[in-house]
């Protein structure tokens, strides 16, 4: 079928959470997982932030005037971020994700590289993706729950300043080979960020304990007391995060720590991709 594509507008932000929110939860409920947008409120509330941000290019597709599907592309740092796509239920399995994905392709052609995060009990976004080029880099499960156990000596968990942007940057540019300066900025104001110091240095940070923000370390001991640390701060509040699978023994800890994992998912890319060293989470875009 034929969808015109065109830049997203504030006025389409209601309109596009919809299809964001029944596309998610659909295709949850089908396979019995959580969605990563468990209300509408909570879907208006991202994509209103995608659409209103000049860091993130968001297109729609319509057809004969009317909105039928949306996606965005994350452009704060030199790798970019594809996600969160949708389409309407009506319109699924007609070729409307696949042209939404190849214009934001198109956008990311002079990138080092794209990456996205893919569901993987869902097997039509892999095959689209796989087809448009992506392959799999990092399988990885959602954990939630709340940790047993109170941080260990040695290590100063606090709440991350503006000061610490710098560092924090140079650890994932170590770790990871990207930077992600502006990611880590932007968490200040967004969300509830954190770092892990040993000896005055920072050794871990987090974005946000929640599949919204990326975390790093340079140990799985690292990320082990930066969690603990950072759950010391809001005891008793569920926490939540992407934990690679090839983290075994830190996957096993979270299990014994009384986390619970909930669904399969996977970084996809296309392009540059360096495997982060050291101990990574990647955030809901990678």
């Amino acid at each position: 079928m034929n969808v015109a594509i065109r830049r997203a507008q504030p006025s389409d932000i209601d309109v596009c959470a919809r299809i964001n929110y029944e596309a998610f939860k659909g295709i949850s409920d089908r396979h019995q997982f959580p969605t990563d947008f468990p209300t509408l409120e909570f879907s208006t509330e991202i994509i209103g932030l995608l659409i209103e941000s000049p860091l993130f290019f968001g297109i729609v597709a319509e057809s004969e005037g009317a909105v039928v599907g949306c996606g965005f592309m994350d452009e704060r740092n030199p790798i970019r971020g594809i996600g969160p796509v949708s389409v309407d239920r009506t319109f699924q399995g007609r070729g409307t994700g696949r042209e939404i994905m190849k214009a934001l392709l198109e956008r990311g052609q002079d990138a080092r590289g794209i990456r996205l995060v893919q569901e993987s009990f869902n097997m039509a976004s892999l095959s689209l993706y796989a087809s448009l080029g992506f392959e799999v880099k990092e399988p990885f499960v959602l954990m939630e729950g709340k940790f047993r156990s109170q941080p260990p000596y040695g290590f100063e968990v606090r709440p991350m300043a503006s000061e610490d942007v710098g560092e924090c940057a140079a650890l994932c540019e170590k770790l990871c080979g990207c930077d992600r300066t502006s990611e880590i900025q932007d968490a200040l104001n967004y969300f509830s960020p954190f770092v892990a110091c040993q000896q005055g240095r920072i050794v871990a940070y987090t974005c946000a304990v929640s599949a919204l923000g990326h975390s790093v370390a340079e140990t799985e001991a690292d990320m082990q007391a930066l969690l603990l640390g950072a759950a010391a701060y809001s005891p008793g509040e569920l926490l939540a995060f992407h934990l690679p699978l090839r983290y075994a023994s830190l996957f096993r800890w979270c299990l014994k720590e009384g986390l619970r994992a909930l669904k399969p998912m996977a970084v996809m890319a296309v392009g540059e991709y360096q495997s982060p060293q050291g101990c990574w989470f990647p955030s809901f875009v990678y």
